[in-house]
Order: structure tokens, then C-alpha cells, then sequence
């Protein structure tokens, strides 16, 4: 399991932005995928995934300009600025999905990255084949705002399980906006900022079923992406004038976009084109 989680980390991402001061600073996670050239199986199509709200402004719109920080082989992490005018984003054909799907593909030469391989992804046929439910371990993998790491990315995971596989929307309140029906998979694991856009998977152990032993590892399956967190609010006794402060308590309910949501996106028709004639032209 140890190797899985190393590896898999591999896979990471932190997307840093600049601020109002003009200071590049960690807003959120994002990983690599890749996906079979359609017409030549062997040749792979990597792309970087995020929450779509890790790459926008406070106004929704796309910020000009992101970095992601890389391990580099050699020695420490670098930089690497993206100008989203010479990238094209693809999102999904539902507004509402907080997904967000680039090409990026670094020098694999220079920098130690992974992808994700689509195949990995679990799609609802995975999820409905594999008897994933309720109480079924999962983890995460991200940034930790307090320690991003001095020379190198240090990604954090943190584990839970499975709360609930709804057969319907879950009402989702963002600050600030009125409430939205969204698809969403909700898991007793705790995220906080900079944890947006990672990767969520299912750890499907072989013991999982009673009176039913599997041989081999523990099975990974992208579960999703972290888009946020359930949040409670709460008065505060104070013996201030001011009055209607509110403590906002982390519910310990984590919010991901299901995995299926991104396959769309990577399996819509002008995707799969846009493959087909990269590699014809080659």
C-alpha cells in the first residue's frame, strides 16, 4: 500500500496563482491523467485535472496566468507558469460539474511525474461491478497549505471512508451563492483549503467482503475530486458590540465530483477528435 500512495503522489500537483500583491502563492491541488490515442493504443494523451474553482478568480472567471510546481528528478520542485490564452480548457456540458481538464504535458526528462491512466477511473460500471458502498475506505491526496515544503512538493494524504453514494443531487451552498442540486459522492474525510482538486480513491481491499477472499493488493479506483467542504455555522457569546459573528465548523463531510464526471469530459466527442487528429498528423 505503502508503494501505491508513493506513487500515486507521484501524480500531483499544487497550482499556485498570484495574489493581489503579486506574490505567488498555493490556492489548490491538481494531478495528471492520461488517456489511449484512440486510433494507436500505446500512445498516451496527458492531461492536468482540477476543481474548476481552484483556477478562477472571486468573480468566476479564469485566471490569465497559473503555476504548478513540479519535483524536478535531479534535486528540488520548479514552477512551471501556464497562460491559459495559448490553452484551451475543457469543462463538462454541465456548467455545475466543478471540474476543470487541460493538455500539460512536462518534459518527462526533467521532472518526476506520473499520470492517472483513465482506466483507473470508476466510472458508475466500476462502482456497480466492484459493490463499492457505504463504510468502504478512501483517502486523498493534496496540498497542505502549512507545509507545502521547502525544496521539494510534499503532498499530504488523508484517509476516511465512504459516507454516502446517493441515487440523488446533494444541495451544495457555496458562500455567497444560492444553493445548487449537484452530483456529488460525500466522504467522512476532512478537507480545508488547498485540498480542492485532489484526487480521491477508493481503496478497495480484498478482504472487503465477507466469506470472500481475493488474492493480489489492495485494488485503487478514482473515486473523484475534491471540491470542497460541509461547513456548520455557529453564533459566538461575545462581549463585544459587535454582534452575529459566526464560527464556521468543519462538519468532517468531504464534497467529490465523481470520477464519471471527469471521464465525460475526457471522452466527449471533440476530445476524442482532437486525439485522432494529433495522431493522424503525425
Amino acid at each position: 500500500m505503502s508503494n501505491q500512495i508513493h506513487e500515486i503522489k507521484k501524480c500531483i500537483s499544487f497550482v499556485f496563482i498570484k495574489n493581489d500583491k503579486g506574490e505567488i502563492v498555493a490556492n489548490g491541488t491538481g494531478f495528471f491523467v492520461s488517456v489511449s490515442n484512440e486510433i494507436k493504443k500505446e500512445v498516451q494523451h496527458v492531461y492536468f485535472a482540477t476543481a474548476k474553482h481552484v483556477l478562477k478568480d472571486k468573480d468566476g472567471k479564469y485566471f490569465e496566468e497559473i503555476y504548478i510546481r513540479l519535483n524536478k528528478k535531479d534535486a528540488d520542485s520548479h514552477l512551471i507558469k501556464l497562460e491559459f490564452k495559448n490553452i484551451p480548457i475543457f469543462e463538462h456540458t454541465d456548467n455545475d460539474v466543478d471540474i476543470a481538464v487541460f493538455n500539460c504535458l512536462p518534459d518527462v526528462n526533467i521532472y518526476d511525474f506520473k499520470t492517472i491512466p483513465s482506466e483507473m477511473f470508476a466510472v458508475d460500471q466500476e462502482i456497480k461491478e466492484n459493490d463499492i458502498s457505504e463504510g468502504d475506505d478512501v483517502f486523498f491526496t493534496g496540498l497542505f497549505t502549512s507545509h507545502v515544503g521547502q525544496k521539494r512538493s510534499q503532498p499530504i494524504v488523508r484517509f476516511g471512508k465512504v459516507a454516502l453514494l446517493p441515487e440523488e443531487k446533494i444541495e451544495w451552498k457555496e458562500a455567497g451563492k444560492n444553493p445548487k442540486m449537484l452530483d456529488l459522492f460525500l466522504m467522512e474525510a476532512q478537507s480545508f483549503g488547498g485540498n480542492s482538486g485532489s484526487p480521491v480513491f477508493f481503496n478497495l481491499s480484498p478482504m472487503r467482503k465477507p466469506g470472500q477472499i481475493s488474492f493480489g493488493g489492495n485494488n485503487l479506483l478514482l473515486a473523484g475530486i475534491v471540491s470542497g467542504s460541509f461547513l456548520s455555522g455557529n453564533k459566538i457569546q461575545i462581549t463585544d458590540t459587535v454582534s452575529n459573528l459566526v464560527s464556521m465548523e468543519n462538519l468532517g463531510i468531504c464534497a467529490v465530483v465523481p470520477a464519471q464526471k471527469l471521464n465525460d469530459i475526457l471522452f466527449d466527442q471533440k476530445l476524442i477528435d482532437s486525439r485522432k487528429d494529433n495522431q493522424i498528423l503525425k
